[in-house]
């Protein structure tokens, strides 16, 4: 499961055509070059474009992003919050968001994530971020799991009312329900992921829901499928292990 901290950040949909138009060409040259890695051209691309437009909050975005890639998470705070000055700028309040949770503030961060779906109940990269925050808050407090995860639980079914994330959102409450000890749920979630996207770590969930709930040879079946796309999977082979142990 990847941590919220690690989720991609959004890139800003592209701006005013009242904006110069130098402006808007850097910023979208900024933007590729962030998805080429070229984190150097990206910062001066958007520098460049706040250099005709000192307030434009997707280029002061842009520029957080490159500060949180190279580990500066200082100067990506300072970024992303000159970006949210904009009031309906979603974005920069995700990105301040997973700031927030990469510095182990996560009250910050849920306030951040719930501004920004405020501003756009559908940004599933929020809502994603948002639920595994609570996620990963109940795997560190033990003694709040059953209400974080109850929360978090909430968020993912919200996503799954929205566009994208979907695999993501089943793969995630499949785990928290097997956690919890919930195996026909956790089968059926797990399925549901392996069905949108066909992933190690789907096949792996619904073998050990599988094996949990006696359903052996289906189990072996997931198992193996799983060893199939990741052939040095230490858990799935200990898993196909405990399948064929139990029939």
């Amino acid at each position: 499961m990847r941590p919220a901290a690690l989720a991609l950040m959004a890139l800003a949909c592209l701006p005013s055509p009242r904006l110069h138009p130098r402006a808007a060409e850097e910023l979208q040259r900024g933007y590729r070059h962030l998805e080429s890695g070229d984190l150097e051209r990206a910062e001066v691309a958007f520098a460049h474009a706040l250099e005709f437009h000192p307030d434009l909050p997707e280029a002061w975005n842009g520029a957080g992003v490159v500060a949180e890639r190279r580990g500066d998470l200082a100067a990506a705070r300072e970024r992303f919050e000159r970006a949210a000055r904009a009031p309906d700028f979603a974005e920069a309040r995700v990105n301040l968001g997973v700031v927030a949770l990469e510095t182990g503030r996560s009250d910050a961060a849920e306030a951040h994530l719930r501004a920004a779906l405020a501003v756009d109940p559908d940004l599933a990269v929020a809502r994603l971020d948002l639920a595994r925050g609570l996620l990963h808050r109940g795997l560190a407090e033990p003694r709040r799991r059953r209400d974080l995860w109850q929360r978090a639980r909430i968020e993912y079914l919200h996503l799954l009312e929205g566009p994208g994330h979907a695999a993501e959102a089943w793969h995630d409450l499949g785990y928290m329900d097997l956690e919890s000890g919930r195996f026909p749920r956790a089968e059926q979630e797990y399925r549901r992921a392996a069905e949108l996207s066909p992933t190690p770590a789907a096949f792996h969930g619904l073998c050990i829901s599988l094996v949990r709930l006696a359903r052996c040879a289906e189990a072996e079946e997931w198992c193996r499928r799983c060893l199939e796309l990741a052939p040095g999977s230490a858990a799935c082979r200990r898993s196909l292990a405990g399948a064929e142990a139990c029939r």
